[in-house]
């Protein structure tokens, strides 16, 4: 809150309904919490006071109407109608109150990546905050304006800038794909990774250098990749990769892909993904959630693998900072060659020792149901954002919240679209509020759907 003092004025409050939450020398703007506590509903007075030196006093104060929303709540939903052929969002992230998300669509034969920020009402088009490209008009790269590339992940630092990534394909091949943009959607800097890479997570650090997870291909027919993360400082400079696979692949033939990344209070950072683990009895190689724990640029200090104890498979697509280190999600499975058998929601907590913290929660749903997007409200909750399919009707987006295994699921969003199509979320960011994006099914047609909720 800014204010204008009289030049004798040496002292300021401010008050909230008569009670001080602030202090400061007299001009100075106040910077102050605000809460969803019921004595904010529907709104607060508030008054600022000045003092002289000798103790003489002027005020002015202000009603503000309560912007807080019950957790849940619908702020806003947006569907892009005739996005070309086809179109899905695949990345989000939280820029201040707006949204950042990335996706693509399929215009005349290339999958062109899009980037989108939305301003407070989810409008991208005509607006000061709000804008739109596709990776043809920013790409300096002359391969990648006939390439096709989609982006996985992105992020937003504290100065706004913005790190997406992806993977291009060019002449057949993979290649993995990293750029920098500042706050008003310029490009900063790209790189295109040798064939055989691609990138699905990344994370800012304070510093702004940004941690990359992905996979680099080590065999090809049939191909597999093993586990790898980069690190880029803000002006392009490159750590990495780490490499993850399992020591004891002689022939290559067990893959590993890292997923996502979340970036911790302690400034260490998480790195998730799904490797295959050898079962000596079934003489198999089953999926396995993995979280790899990294500090500096890059150095590896912990790495964790599933125990599959609450069924045969599991895999994680997603991480988020939590209070006591990382919450992940993805799926587990029993014996995924029988039909019979549906993927389920699994969610665990890590501390950054990566030690479980809480029991793993297993979230049965109707039918197949995966998580794709998880986060943390500033009350602590877990968000949690899926596809499940609900009774053989097709798949439906679901955000849910819980507090750990036992706990009631408080569902936020239960989203089955306008013609009762495939509807799916791809990926979720939280804060005060949560932004989420992925596809809706209309008229037989996937187009790309975005939206805000409170978290």
């Amino acid at each position: 809150m800014t204010y204008t003092a009289s030049p004798d004025a040496v002292e300021a409050e401010l008050l909230d309904d008569g009670v001080v939450i602030a202090t400061s020398p007299a001009g100075a703007p106040f910077v102050f919490p605000i809460t969803s506590g019921p004595h904010n509903n529907p709104g607060s007075t508030l008054t600022v006071v000045v003092r002289d030196a000798g103790g003489q006093t002027a005020e002015a104060s202000i009603y503000q109407p309560s912007v807080i929303k019950d957790p849940g709540s619908t702020v806003w939903t947006t569907i892009e109608p005739k996005d070309g052929m086809f179109s899905t969002g695949g990345a989000v992230a939280l820029d201040g109150n707006n949204a950042i998300a990335a996706g693509v669509h399929w215009d005349n034969g290339q999958i062109l990546a899009i980037l989108r920020r939305y301003d407070l009402s989810g409008t991208w088009i005509g607006t000061g905050d709000g804008w739109m490209m596709q990776h043809t008009d920013w790409t300096q790269r002359a391969e990648l304006k006939t390439g096709h590339l989609g982006l996985n992940a992105i992020a937003v630092d504290g100065e706004g800038n913005i790190i997406a990534v992806g993977t291009a394909t060019i002449d057949g091949e993979p290649r993995m794909y990293v750029a920098r943009f500042s706050s008003g959607g310029g490009l900063i800097w790209e790189v295109l990774g040798p064939v055989g890479t691609e990138a699905r997570g990344v994370g800012v650090l304070p510093d702004k250098s940004a941690y990359v997870t992905g996979a680099v291909r080590v065999k090809k027919g049939p191909d597999v990749w093993d586990m790898a993360t980069w690190v880029y400082s803000p002006d392009k400079e490159a750590y990495g990769p780490d490499m993850f696979k399992d020591p004891l692949d002689n022939q290559i033939e067990r893959n590993e892909r890292g997923h996502a990344v979340a970036v911790l209070p302690s400034g260490r950072v998480a790195v998730a993904g799904t490797r295959d683990v050898w079962d000596p009895v079934t003489q198999w190689n089953f999926p396995r959630g993995v979280v790899l724990m990294y500090e500096g640029k890059g150095k590896r200090v912990g790495e964790w693998t599933s125990p599959a104890d609450k069924m045969d498979t599991d895999a994680i697509f997603a991480a988020a900072p939590s209070g006591a280190g990382v919450v992940v999600c993805g799926y587990a499975q029993n014996q995924p060659s029988d039909p019979a058998n549906k993927p389920q929601i699994l969610i665990r907590w890590l501390n950054e020792d990566l030690s479980e913290v809480k029991a793993p929660r297993l979230e049965l749903t109707p039918g197949a149901a995966t998580c794709y997007g998880i986060g943390t409200n500033m009350e602590g909750a877990t968000i949690v954002g899926a596809t499940v399919d609900e009774n053989q009707g097709g798949d439906n987006i679901w955000i849910f919240a819980v507090e750990d295994a036992a706990s009631p699921r408080a569902d936020y969003l239960k989203r089955n679209g306008q013609t009762n199509g495939q509807d799916r979320l791809s990926a979720l960011a939280c804060g005060y509020m949560c932004a989420w994006t992925g596809s809706e099914q209309v008229d037989g047609v996937m187009q790309w759907i975005t939206g805000m909720i409170r978290g």
